[in-house]
């Protein structure tokens, strides 16, 4: 009697299609079949191809941007420092920091004498919708691809729910039109409606979590990027002086660039 759970999960795993089978089932199973086994195929490979990228490419965004701002830390935001060393905007912190500088550059003059930056009004004001408008840049950015993958992962448990109504459908027609309708008749038709679900499920749940994971990492950017800004503001506020109407000299002072709610 002890020998027969043992039988018995043999027995099942001796049941348990391999890949082959399936794959056989696949190439035996209808057009309609073939349309959608092929659809999800394509979006399996977009969807990977859009997961490798991202990946590499957060991965990048990482390390240069950390870079960045630590050496933007040891300067203490000297804007002459780090102009003289030429910014490359490879990562999104440098790139809104370019985006500020370019603008300070409209408003302001350099004084040859004291060696600082002066405008004649001041530019928080400018500055800070300047870097709103690079962060929502740099967030449009990341999102690249995350449409893509909610759509996949939207879709293809429909498709392969599509598929399993086809399989039914073409079970009972084969029941219809056999007079003694057996397991052959009812296996080609069963098999190819499960198969179509799992297939849509493997490639739904990797583009779900792909999906999630990246939407979160973006959120995190926005977030460093957003206290970034506010570093950079706080940075030319100590810089740069304007001067009035009445020419009486002073700083200008900066805010912080508006939170943005999660998207």
């Amino acid at each position: 009697m002890n020998s027969l759970p043992v039988l018995t999960l043999f027995s099942l795993i001796a049941a348990t299609p391999t890949f082959a089978d399936a794959l056989s089932r696949v190439l035996d199973s209808s057009g309609f079949a073939k349309a959608i086994y092929i659809t999800l195929f394509i979006l399996s490979v977009f969807t990977w191809a859009v997961v490798i990228k991202k990946l590499i490419d957060l991965k990048n965004e990482k390390r240069l941007g950390t870079s960045f701002r630590k050496r933007f830390q040891e300067t203490g935001g000297d804007i002459m420092v780090l102009s003289r060393e030429g910014i490359i905007a490879r990562n999104s912190p440098s790139r809104i920091f370019v985006a500020a500088y370019e603008e300070l550059r409209l408003w302001t003059s350099l004084d040859s004498q004291t060696g600082t930056l002066i405008s004649e009004k001041p530019i928080g004001p400018a500055l800070e919708r300047t870097l709103d408008r690079a962060i929502d840049a740099e967030r449009t950015m990341w999102e690249w691809g995350v449409t893509f993958l909610a759509t996949t992962a939207n879709i293809s448990p429909l498709l392969g729910l599509l598929g399993t109504v086809w399989g039914v459908f073409s079970t009972f027609q084969a029941i219809h039109v056999e007079e003694s309708p057996g397991l052959k008749t009812v296996a080609p038709g069963m098999a190819e409606a499960l198969l179509t679900t799992i297939a849509g499920l493997l490639v739904a749940v990797p583009a779900v979590v792909a999906h999630n994971a990246v939407v979160r990492r973006v959120n995190a950017i926005e977030q460093e990027l957003e206290h970034f800004a506010g570093q950079i503001l706080n940075s030319f506020e100590r810089q740069v002086r304007y001067v009035e109407e009445m020419g009486v000299a002073g700083t200008w002072k900066a805010g912080t660039p508006k939170t943005k709610g999660k998207k």
